[in-house]
């Protein structure tokens, strides 16, 4: 441990010195109040939290609660219902996971430790190891994104390095207490979010300053890759007051509603959008049997995680209704009670 300047005396202050912080600053969360503090509410906010911010899923949560407020109602929600409730706040798959996860529970009590919650779909190490350091205090290391980000700084440790992960990981075990370990990995989460930020973190006032290899300078990282932009097209097709809706089986919104959207296309440099559009719209056409002009009513742009994606919009308005397989017909009133995309709220903004 020498190579890391840590030893007993050292993660007994640095230990002292967080919790002390945190008995002071922690933040007011709602699953962090008494009445929350079972498996179910604390699971349910994990999930949650994973790739979305605190402020973007606190009325998510809360209105999770007010619909399903023990896990004996939860088991009860369907699929729809769950999704419905989580449009908006994006990585649907933690949805899908969430009914997976609880249609296991029905069938099979989990014990609540680091081993078991790995059996729960959604459930991975970072998630199962705070779940049961927050119920349990249990000696778990407790390490995400935010919380490599201090680790890094104090110990000025580059995550271009091969052995990265690996250094992480044996520093946040040694680090890791006998006692309160709850208290002790949501300090580090809160000391991330106020103090120890990506951009900017404010030093001065930082409880673990004084071991810091770092002191506020630039993370040492690589520059990672280039978002990808990518083109699609989206068919909005109506009869009177009716749309052609279809009902999502792609992993990227897997059961979501939506109008149908084409296959997307990576944009090079020799990419021709026009040229793109009319082939596009008409083998779909062809493939469904359609024979209508159509007509390009707008464009939208939409991030992803790891790339931006361009939407050609176009209409088609038909004479009768076509039965496909797969595809519903459904009002604009019938679309607002489906769980949507951001994508599709964009799209339907136009039309």
């Amino acid at each position: 441990m020498k190579e890391y300047h840590i030893d007993k005396i050292f993660k007994s202050r640095w230990e002292k010195k967080m919790l002390d912080w945190y008995s002071i600053n922690k933040r007011d969360l709602p699953w962090r109040r008494r009445e929350n503090k079972n498996f179910y509410r604390i699971w349910i906010s994990e999930i949650m939290l994973q790739q979305t911010q605190v402020a973007v899923v606190i009325p998510y949560y809360n209105r999770f609660m007010l619909k399903w407020p023990t896990l004996e109602d939860f088991y009860n929600a369907k699929l729809e219902e769950i999704l419905f409730l989580w449009q908006g706040m994006g990585y649907y798959k933690r949805a899908e996971n969430l009914y997976k996860a609880k249609e296991l529970l029905k069938k099979k009590t989990i014990t609540i430790n680091y081993q078991s919650l790995l059996e729960i779909p959604g459930i991975g190490d970072y998630t199962s190891s705070a779940i049961s350091a927050i119920l349990n205090d249990e000696k778990c290391p407790v390490v995400d994104g935010n919380i490599k980000r201090i680790l890094t700084r104090v110990f000025k440790l580059n995550n271009d390095d091969k052995l990265y992960d690996k250094n992480i990981k044996y520093i946040s075990t040694y680090l890791t207490p006998n006692r309160k370990n709850g208290n002790y990995c949501q300090s580090l989460m809160d000391l991330a979010n106020s103090v120890c930020k990506v951009r900017n973190p404010d030093c001065k006032i930082c409880p673990v300053e004084d071991f810091c290899l770092s002191k506020g300078l630039k993370l040492i990282q690589n520059k990672g890759k280039k978002t990808k932009n990518k083109i699609a097209v989206a068919f909005v097709v109506s009869y009177k007051k009716y749309y052609l809706i279809e009902k999502n089986s792609k992993k990227l919104l897997k059961n979501l509603f939506c109008f149908p959207l084409s296959d997307s296309k990576d944009i090079d440099k020799n990419f021709i959008e026009s040229e793109f559009l009319h082939k596009t719209v008409n083998d779909w056409l062809k493939k469904k049997k359609i024979k209508v002009t159509y007509k390009l009513v707008g464009k939208v742009i939409h991030k992803f995680s790891h790339f931006q994606l361009k939407v050609l919009v176009v209409k088609l308005n038909l004479t009768c209704k076509l039965l496909l397989e797969n595809f519903f017909w459904l009002t604009i009133k019938d679309l607002n009670s489906k769980p949507v995309s951001k994508l599709m709220l964009k799209i339907k903004e136009i039309v």
